[in-house]
């Protein structure tokens, strides 16, 4: 299994939710920590699509590791590329239908450029 612990997110602010235990998570020989404390808004959405994907869902792992990815990333060697391959995997480890995990996909490989922190 690639979770190697129990994913523990709350809702924090009226926006934002934050993790309240550390989670870690394999993806092939990749160790992905993500500490307890971190904050964010899970798959953004644009409103006018969210009839069709909403901002939580099976897909919320691995937005939320994404989310990890797009900030931190940088720090650790993971490229934009990286992290959107480790989003799509994400998904579909944790049972994300195709068209919804390709549709996902191929949003964040087009608009994620807006969002990936290069430097601190």
């Amino acid at each position: 299994m690639p979770e190697l612990d129990e994913f523990d997110l709350k809702y924090y602010d009226g926006k934002d939710f934050i993790l309240e235990k550390d989670y870690r998570y394999m993806i092939g020989d990749k160790l992905i920590h993500i500490p307890a404390g971190f904050k964010c808004d899970l798959a953004s959405v644009p409103r006018v699509f969210r009839n069709i994907i909403n901002t939580y869902g099976d897909h919320t792992k691995a937005a939320v590791i994404h989310d990890w990815l797009y900030r931190n990333g940088h720090k650790l060697g993971i490229s934009r590329k990286e992290a959107d391959k480790v989003f799509l995997e994400v998904m579909k480890e944790q049972g994300v239908g195709f068209f919804k995990r390709q549709l996902m996909y191929r949003a964040v490989r087009s608009f994620g450029m807006f969002s990936y922190k290069k430097e601190d």
